[in-house]
């Protein structure tokens, strides 16, 4: 039975991985060797883009918030991110549209990226009691908090000139609507602002409610091994089963940790993250 270790369970399955890892939009290892995945041409792309499109215009999307999880905390392993990393709030006033908000929103990154050297991030939306979308961003690149609020009130100031009647009253070009704080180095306020912001973020989107720059896409979330390899990594976790919250069904058996695993046992992950993260690969 293939067995398959995250950063928060171990899951056990019926159905065999072609890849040692996964959790990466672009890359699978197949007998030692990194490769990228197929890729599709230019026609075959132009006519999904175009299906999805379609889709898009009726669906309502919901967090994954497993997968979130696990890719934010495979970005906070990284050598890069135990350096220095943030996050960011971006508000908007009361009652704006979501479709605005995730336009300020793109905007804004844009020129975060252009101008303040924003490189890698992830983000996710929630609503606030009020109605009104905002966002929370990590990242492990360095913006002067003064700038991007700078740059906030602009898109806030652009968008008000197209005549959106819920900026009429706000003074845009002072609006401070970016917030961040520092995450320390022992990670534990980490995973009380994804708790806090991720876990409860139950509603449904008309917009896609978490992104993230291709560098973050990239990293492995799962290593995946065999039943003769299966010691090397149990003698590091618990044998009690109270340690665990089992979830079974026909086809595989879920054990999420209740307890802080010995950071060890990801060194595989986090190994290969480096490499796809700094891009020294050559596929």
């Amino acid at each position: 039975m293939p067995y398959q270790l995250s950063y928060s369970s171990v899951l056990f399955t019926k159905w065999p991985q072609n890849s040692l890892f996964t959790g990466s939009s672009k890359y699978r290892i197949v007998d030692g060797e990194l490769l990228t995945k197929n890729r599709k041409n230019r026609k075959q792309i132009k006519k999904d883009s175009e299906q999805k499109n379609e889709v898009k215009k009726k669906r309502k999307y919901k967090l994954n918030k497993s997968k979130v999880r696990k890719k934010c905390y495979a970005f906070s392993r990284l050598e890069e991110s135990k350096k220095f990393f943030a996050f960011y709030s971006i508000s908007f006033p009361c009652g704006l549209p979501d479709e605005i908000g995730y336009k300020i929103l793109n905007t804004w990154l844009t020129r975060c990226r252009i101008d303040s050297g924003l490189k890698s991030y992830l983000w996710v939306a929630e609503r606030q009691k009020n109605g009104t979308i905002h966002f929370h961003l990590l990242t492990n690149d360095y913006m002067e908090i003064k700038k991007v609020n700078g740059f906030m009130a602009s898109c806030l100031e652009t968008v008000k000139k197209n005549g959106i009647e819920e900026l009429k009253e706000i003074k845009t070009k002072k609006y401070n609507g970016v917030d961040v704080k520092k995450i320390e180095e022992d990670r534990k306020s980490l995973f009380g602002y994804l708790t806090k912001y991720i876990t409860k973020n139950e509603i449904e989107f008309t917009h896609l409610p978490w992104h993230c720059s291709r560098d973050i896409s990239r990293l492995f979330t799962t290593e995946n091994f065999e039943k003769q390899e299966r010691d090397k990594y149990f003698d590091q976790i618990p044998d009690s089963a109270d340690k665990y919250n089992i979830h079974i069904t026909d086809n595989y058996k879920v054990a999420g940790f209740k307890f802080k695993p010995n950071e060890k046992i990801f060194e595989n992950i986090d190994i290969v993250n480096e490499i796809v993260y700094r891009g020294t690969l050559k596929c």
